[in-house]
């Protein structure tokens, strides 16, 4: 069965929002022509600096899609965690529930994408100080779910996620996944 996905067909719930707990992270894109050899120097085919993470990037495509984002992370007060929160700012996503860490340093990925293979690996360097349960306030946590009616978790931060997954099952029509 196929319907089409015009414009005018597309209905979208008058309540959008959308809260999202997980990790966001500054991706370091590499294309290369093949994946290099233990010891082989080579040069890029194409590089690109661009907002990640799971939940970063699935709150990102909720934003493109008409609804509205909200977002749970931690990124710390570097050039890295605030060009993070403006480019969620700018894709639509509300970032006002973030936690900002007074030093430390923000996550990044390295992705290297070889052409040949049409694969990619990826090199992680998890943000520090890492989130914790307590860095997000009773009060902040009520307000990112207030009117929120799906939560997306990712995974990545879990004891956070935890905490918001049982506030969610406190509330009626939030729906966690």
């Amino acid at each position: 069965m196929s319907i089409p996905a015009t414009q005018a067909s597309i209905v979208l719930p008058e309540n959008r929002i959308i809260l999202g707990c997980g990790a966001v992270s500054v991706d370091f894109l590499a294309a290369v022509a093949s994946y290099p050899n233990p010891d082989d120097k080579i040069r890029s085919t194409s590089f690109e600096v661009q907002g990640g993470g799971n939940t970063g990037n699935a709150l990102t495509c909720a934003a493109r899609l008409g609804l509205t984002p909200r977002i749970i992370s931690k990124v710390a007060d570097d050039s890295q965690g605030k060009g993070l929160l403006e480019e969620l700012e700018a894709d639509g996503v509300d970032s006002s529930f973030m936690v900002v860490s007074e030093g430390g340093n923000s996550p990044f990925t390295y992705i290297i994408v070889d052409n040949q293979t049409k694969t990619r690996t990826c090199i992680h360097t998890p943000g520090y100080p890492p989130m914790i349960p307590t860095d997000l306030s009773q009060s902040n946590l009520l307000s990112a779910l207030d009117g929120a009616k799906l939560v997306y978790f990712d995974g990545r931060l879990h004891e956070t996620a935890a905490i918001v997954a049982e506030e969610c099952r406190q509330i009626e029509g939030v729906y966690p996944f």
